[in-house]
């Protein structure tokens, strides 16, 4: 059977009330934050019907297809109702893997449940034999991604499921602000719903809530950086290093326009129209100038420069180098400012 998202608290409450859940459920796309919320809806369904145990397994190269096969047919030490999440990083299953679900779905037990989570299925293995076989003893939930004109609709029920009751105009600045990142929209409201009191919400009471909590966001540092505002750029990061602020958020802001930038002005070097260009990498309106003044002042080139400069700050956030991020950041808003014009300080001390 399929299943939409927003179907699973439903059926899973009437499947325990009837203790008719199904032995296997698959989740299926690609946007990691609605994944894991489906996936958690189901973990919740499943414990409140009785499945007290839970068994993590991430399927990488030489999993055991057969010790999970024997999992399945152990009982439990203590006779409890198990969850088997298995977790794929490929929307794929080898061979073994296709043989030991089939033949768990042969005889489920109904002291077990499994979900299988994968990337996005293609129509071709949807209309493969063994998965239609597979997709008849189970639920199927395809997670499909959140479009841009569908973001405010997500945000404004993301709000009133925490108590918010936002106007148009404040959920299209919280889709403007996070320009289709769910995970950073979903940020913003938990963070939203700990500022403001349940009840209406305009733009007014965001900006109030936020001028309140803090002074500077990554997000204007990416502003002021691209358009070249040295002196502001470095004061923001000064204020976000001393708050506290992870490294990897700053670093999601710079590069996500920093490859804006570059593929535009790459796209229109080559020829194609700024609008098409805009459009293609999905600039929204309200920041098209800021782009534009970017834009006017360098080439592809720099914004090459400076996505080497923000890969070097990946590596060293992840703990591949040795290294300082913030002086990464600092380089890279010299760098679009035209005053830092080659070699960039290095940000790595030991290799």
């Amino acid at each position: 059977m399929k299943l939409r998202a927003n179907q699973i608290s439903q059926h899973l409450k009437k499947a325990s009330q009837t203790n008719s859940l199904l032995p296997l459920y698959i989740v299926s796309g690609e946007d990691t934050l609605l994944m894991q919320e489906a996936c958690d809806e189901l973990r919740i369904g499943a414990r409140a019907a009785g499945f007290s145990e839970r068994e993590l397994c991430n399927v990488e190269a030489g999993f055991d297809w057969n010790q999970l096969l024997e999992s399945t047919n152990s009982m439990s030490l203590f006779g409890d109702r198990k969850i088997f999440e298995i977790r794929l990083s490929k929307p794929k299953l080898d061979e073994a893997g296709k043989k030991a679900l089939a033949t768990y779905l042969e005889h489920p037990s109904e002291d077990n449940l499994i979900i299988l989570s994968l990337g996005k299925l293609d129509r071709k293995t949807l209309s493969t034999k063994w998965f239609q076989a597979l997709e008849t003893k189970s639920a199927l939930i395809q997670i499909w991604p959140i479009e841009n004109h569908q973001l405010p609709q997500w945000i404004h029920a993301r709000m009133v499921s925490k108590g918010l009751h936002p106007d148009p105009d404040a959920t299209q600045l919280l889709a403007e602000r996070v320009e289709g990142n769910l995970l950073a929209a979903a940020q913003e409201v938990d963070k939203l719903a700990l500022l403001i009191e349940p009840g209406p919400v305009n733009i007014n009471t965001i900006r109030a809530a936020v001028a309140n909590h803090s002074r500077y966001t990554q997000f204007e540092l990416a502003d002021q950086a691209i358009q070249g505002n040295e002196t502001q750029a470095l004061r923001i990061l000064a204020f976000l290093q001393n708050s506290g602020i992870e490294p990897i958020a700053i670093l999601w802001a710079l590069s996500k326009d920093l490859r804006a930038l570059e593929g535009i002005s790459s796209a229109i070097a080559n020829g194609q129209a700024a609008s098409k260009a805009f459009k293609d990498f999905r600039v929204w309106d309200n920041r098209k100038p800021i782009f534009q003044k970017a834009l006017n002042r360098h080439n592809y080139k720099l914004f090459r420069s400076t996505l080497v400069e923000a890969s070097q700050i990946d590596h060293s956030v992840k703990g591949l180098i040795k290294a300082d991020p913030w002086i990464g950041f600092k380089n890279i808003i010299l760098m679009l400012s035209g005053t830092l014009k080659n070699n960039p300080l290095p940000i790595s001390y030991e290799q």
